[in-house]
């Protein structure tokens, strides 16, 4: 991505462009932050398929979002470009918390760390859901698993036919629904001066199971959820339950491979 790139729509509403730089990059879209002589953006350009409809989701979530009171980028546009898009947003100054635990911090800092992404995501739990996102035809799950049948048959995926077969079958007992993030990983959670600033990476959003959640956040990963102590500290954090061995491989392990 450069700046000839960057669709006329988008350069007319933010002005001239006095730099661009490029963030850590994820799997389905390529970011980059803006600077313009005020203010500073960042633009997901996404290419075809499954990781368009990611990005469209994320756009009309964060419109949803927007009142809630949460620590979301604002959203100012949506540009669809020959079969890429283009989503236009605030820059949030701060780094993952993945990036900042990577950083090796003394104990005590990265455990304070860990409580406030729990507090965090219970945060997410409590707060009212948008009455769009509670829209559908179907329960969470059940509409989690018509998707996942979907990207199975139409793109490349993690999860096998054998596994969605099982989860169909295995579907944990319903517990009461709450607005989810969808994706809620230590990559989606901006920090600053130890402080959690911002939380990114909607696409998923839904009225749906806060197992879901729980269980994606706490995936083990380098200096962080690499020890029982780490997931104790979490669920003290976040206070609304803590979730079975069961239901985090369901989640995590079973559901998650679709998507």
């Amino acid at each position: 991505m450069d700046i000839q790139e960057i669709p006329v729509e988008i350069i007319d509403r933010i002005g001239k462009i006095k730099g661009i730089s490029f963030p850590r990059q994820g799997h389905t879209s390529r970011v980059a932050v803006l600077e313009t002589a005020d203010h500073r953006y960042v633009i997901k350009k996404t290419e075809h398929g499954l990781y368009n409809e990611w990005l469209t989701e994320e756009y009309k979530a964060l419109q949803y979002l927007s009142e809630t009171g949460l620590p979301v980028p604002k959203v100012y546009a949506l540009c669809t470009v020959g079969t890429s898009r283009w989503l236009l947003m605030d820059y949030i100054n701060g780094i993952s918390l993945r990036e900042f635990l990577s950083g090796g911090p003394e104990l005590k800092i990265k455990e304070k760390a860990i409580s406030h992404f729990g507090v965090c995501l219970k945060t997410i739990h409590e707060c009212p859901c948008p009455a769009e996102l509670r829209k559908s035809e179907h329960l969470w799950l059940d509409a989690m698993l018509m998707k996942a049948e979907y990207n199975l048959t139409h793109f490349e995926v993690d999860g096998s036919r054998e596994l969605l077969v099982h989860l169909k079958k295995k579907k944990p007992e319903p517990i009461e629904n709450t607005l989810i993030h969808g994706d809620f990983t230590i990559d989606n959670v901006l920090i600053n001066n130890g402080n959690i600033v911002g939380i990114i990476d909607w696409s998923g959003a839904a009225y749906g199971d806060p197992r879901y959640d729980a269980a994606l956040a706490t995936r083990p990963n380098a200096n962080a959820f690499d020890s029982r102590r780490d997931r104790d500290i979490f669920f003290e954090s976040y206070g609304r339950f803590r979730i079975t061995d069961e239901e985090y491989g369901y989640f995590e392990e079973g559901l998650y491979e679709f998507f």
